[in-house]
């Protein structure tokens, strides 16, 4: 039997492990620099 918390090997597992990752890491660069904006604009 599979061990099911050993992550897929394939490539569609892997493009979409990159792109959560990389639009994770975008949506938090968003929300500094839109706080730092808030902060800056009063």
């Amino acid at each position: 039997m599979r061990n099911p918390f050993i992550p897929s090997q394939s490539r569609v597992c892997e493009l979409a492990n990159l792109v959560m990752i990389f639009g994770v890491t975008a949506a938090g660069l968003f929300a500094a620099i839109a706080a730092l904006l808030v902060q800056v604009a009063r």
